[in-house]
């Protein structure tokens, strides 16, 4: 969780070598946005986009939450924007990339039964 600020590199090795290993950077971003633009970078060139979820917090007032939400979104497209710009990335692939590490991926790692009756709580 958050990217294990300052300790970031250390975390995209472990999503790297250890299967089991998914990086969450909830908060991240308003640690520290510059960092997370960084870190985004270098994760998605190092290890499967599905390993990882881009945004995420535990806050309990719905104003945080739009706001972090905002400053995700703004580092997530800088991040993308400066890949493609460098060539790592094709432009027409990132549609499929926002939808998998923004949502996606939390999706399926974090997968409920689905339950036919819903009435028992």
């Amino acid at each position: 969780m958050h990217i294990g600020y300052p300790y970031e590199h250390e975390f995209i090795a472990l999503a790297k070598h250890y299967p089991n290993a998914a990086i969450d950077m909830c908060w991240a971003w308003i640690i520290n946005p510059v960092a997370g633009v960084r870190f985004l970078k270098e994760f998605l060139m190092a290890v499967p986009s599905n390993k990882i979820f881009t945004f995420g917090g535990d806050y309990v007032a719905v104003e945080p939450i739009y706001g972090h939400a905002c400053v995700a979104r703004r580092g997530i497209a800088r991040a993308l924007s400066q890949l493609v710009a460098e060539g790592w990335i094709a432009l027409e692939d990132t549609r499929d990339l926002i939808d998998r590490i923004m949502r996606g991926n939390a999706l399926h790692f974090f997968q409920k039964a689905h339950r036919d009756d819903t009435t028992q709580r």
